[in-house]
């Protein structure tokens, strides 16, 4: 029902703005001449424009906050052979070894939200969210294809579309597939992603409207992890990795999402532009804006065998039959109003005060059941709530080198009341030779997640009274791009911290679990770019330390580095050839509940870690990017292998992967 009445919101709302004209008020914007000049061209009839990338630009919700900001395509070749969401290099995860299944970042990162909280997260990583959604302004319709193969194993595939109806409307669409069976038994990654978005924006520029609906289908299967737990301390090459016992054989985690929403500008007042790196800049004097959400969650994991126990508990409702599942359904309305006040200057924005008020209401409508195989209910839990919060914004540019931000979340009334999430941000330009300072600091109360206060399901129960977690964070960054270099510095105070614990190890009942004391963390982080002629370094390191890392399981040590030399063949073949290292330090690893979809701390093992290599070849020929790579290159000759979670094998070398992304702008 739900889907149908979004549906139909979305197909008016395309219908009306294709003919909205805004008032026709003053209005100072600089003009686009080159633009201009291709817009007679094409309405001449006249095809001698070569449509390229730079034709083609974009924004997101969050560009759109104090202004209308686009900006062009990245069609380098940066960072092109990292395709795996899993394996980034300023973003490592640790995981159940395959791509698709359940994961978390290896370095620490807490959630930096307030309010409800399924708590349910180890997938996210593959889903498409309607932040994500790119919305473009296109001269000509733009395709972008995306796809890798390595056989089996892992494959990926991407299609973007966007195509301008006329000058003023834009509308597109994205289909994600990732297909990952792996090397090891039943541990196939199966998701599927959708979205159909569209962007109206008035002749004059005041009124502005983005929608979007997006679609996740996430299927993970489990197989709680082989039986062998001495596969790389002992040689098991004879042993195909497909024939190795898994626990379990039927079980599968779904996760999906249907998601939609609607969101309106509009300026009062004067309007002014500036041109910036990034692009140009629309920037109102007075902005009111509303958004709309909806959407519908589910969490469900299913086992249909009666196996030993090994790696779940024994069923409560039935001893082979497992089907749990948690639900939400969620709608969010958010008003604000923003003023700016600054000189009228289109060239140098300077002693700009910025000011944002508004409120934002949140209803939930949630459920969580166990159900028989003959889907009667073995039990059955409802609750619907509502969250009211304020939001404020403060900001002074004195320059374009020196600016200020105070950003407020108070949630003064429902279910979630005394969360709140206060944030300050001063960005400081000393100079475009000696770099950039950005200084940071917030203030966190948040409600524990509903996963950790309630849950109820065929192999774990719980009902606990946690206290909110605190959390005070201050960070430093330094960034200057003549010389490629970065550093920053974060210190973390966390209070009441949640995690998840086994009690007993002879048990495979885990339970949650709040800190008793205080805990600090630190991370210290670093990266530069080396130029040496053709051959280029691109390095980064993070030092973290904390004083309790029987909790927070984090390597004290990361660190990524690329090797590559940059060559040009034949005049027009753009090559890089290269090499990717990354490594951590061992450290306390995790273990993970299948039928809880969660990380916990167990054993207190730590494995034994080893750089892994990765070796590749990537070209770019006109509007096409493509690569060639090899991973874990180097297994064997120090470790026959490596975890990232207790009893869950990474992937084996893999001598050949291919991947390419093709861009069409007709």
């Amino acid at each position: 029902m739900y889907r149908k009445i979004f549906l139909l919101v979305f197909c008016l709302a395309l219908a009306v703005t294709s003919n909205l004209f805004a008032q026709d008020l003053k209005t100072k914007v600089n003009d686009n001449k080159e633009l201009d000049s291709l817009r007679k061209m094409e309405e001449e009839g006249k095809d001698s424009v070569i449509f390229t990338s730079k034709y083609i630009r974009y924004t997101t919700l969050r560009l759109t906050k104090d202004s209308i900001q686009t900006i062009p395509l990245d069609t380098t070749l940066n960072g092109f052979q990292n395709f795996s969401v899993l394996v980034q290099p300023r973003r490592p995860t640790v995981g159940l070894g395959n791509l698709g299944l359940s994961a978390l970042p290896m370095l620490f990162e807490p959630l930096k939200t307030i309010g409800f909280d399924a708590g349910f997260h180890t997938l996210d990583y593959y889903a498409l969210t309607n932040e994500d959604v790119r919305y473009y302004q296109a001269r000509a319709p733009f395709t972008s294809l995306y796809y890798v193969n390595s056989g089996e194993i892992e494959q990926v595939f991407k299609v973007i579309h966007s195509q301008n109806i006329n000058k003023n409307l834009n509308i597109g669409l994205n289909f994600n597939r990732i297909g990952a069976n792996g090397k090891y038994s039943h541990q196939r990654g199966d998701h599927l992603n959708g979205a159909l978005f569209s962007w109206f924006q008035s002749p004059n520029k005041r009124y502005n409207l983005w929608t979007n609906i997006v679609f996740n289908t996430l299927k993970a299967e489990e197989n709680g992890s082989i039986r062998n737990d001495t596969i790389f301390t002992k040689p098991t090459f004879s042993i195909e990795r497909e024939a190795q016992a898994t626990r379990l054989t039927t079980a599968k985690r779904i996760y999906r999402q249907r998601a939609f929403i609607l969101k309106q500008t509009y300026f009062v007042g004067r309007i002014d532009s500036l041109a910036e790196a990034a692009g140009r800049k629309i920037l109102p004097t007075n902005k009111i804006a509303y958004t709309l959400k909806y959407d519908a969650n589910s969490y469900t994991f299913k086992k249909d065998e009666a196996d030993d126990n090994s790696a779940l508990p024994p069923g409560i409702a039935d001893k082979a039959y497992t089907n749990d599942s948690t639900r939400y359904n969620h709608v969010q309305n958010e008003f604000i109003y923003s003023f700016f006040l600054r000189a009228k200057s289109s060239a140098l924005i300077k002693n700009e005060l910025k000011l944002d008020v508004g409120l934002k209401h949140d209803y939930y409508k949630y459920n969580q059941f166990v159900l028989f195989k003959d889907n009667a209910k073995y039990y059955g839990y409802n609750a619907s709530f509502q969250n009211v919060t304020l939001l404020g914004n403060a900001g002074y540019r004195l320059s374009d080198k020196i600016d200020l931000n105070v950003d407020l979340q108070q949630i003064f009334q429902g279910r979630n009341t005394g969360d709140f999430l206060y944030e300050a941000k001063s960005n400081v330009l000393l100079s475009k030779s000696v770099g950039r300072i950005i200084l940071g600091a917030y203030f966190q109360n948040k409600s524990p997640e509903e996963i950790y206060t309630r849950y109820v399901g065929s192999h774990y129960n719980w009902d606990n009274n946690f206290d909110r977690t605190k959390t005070i964070n201050f960070s430093f960054n330094y960034l200057n791009e003549k010389l490629g270099f970065d550093a920053g510095a974060q210190y973390y105070l966390v209070t009441n911290y949640l995690y998840f614990l086994q009690p007993n190890a002879n048990s495979l009942k885990i339970a949650p679990s709040q800190s008793a004391s205080p805990i600090n963390f630190l991370k210290i982080s670093a990266g530069k770019k080396f130029k040496f002629g053709k051959f280029n370094l691109d390095a980064y390191v993070v030092y973290q330390k904390t004083d309790n890392p029987g909790i927070l399981g984090t390597p004290e040590l990361y660190s990524f580095n690329t090797f590559y030399l940059d060559q040009t063949f034949f005049k027009v073949l753009k090559t890089n050839i290269g090499f990717d290292v990354r490594y951590n330090t061992p450290y306390s690893n995790y273990s993970y509940s299948a039928a809880a979809g969660q990380f916990y701390v167990g054993s207190s093992r730590k494995f034994d870690t080893t750089p892994i290599v990765d070796v590749w070849v990537k070209a770019s020929l006109r509007r096409a990017n493509l690569f060639l790579k090899f991973d874990y290159v180097n297994q064997g000759l120090d470790l026959l292998g490596y975890n990232t979670i207790n009893n869950y094998p990474m992937q084996d070398r893999a001598l050949f992967k291919f991947g390419v992304n093709w861009n069409f702008y007709d």
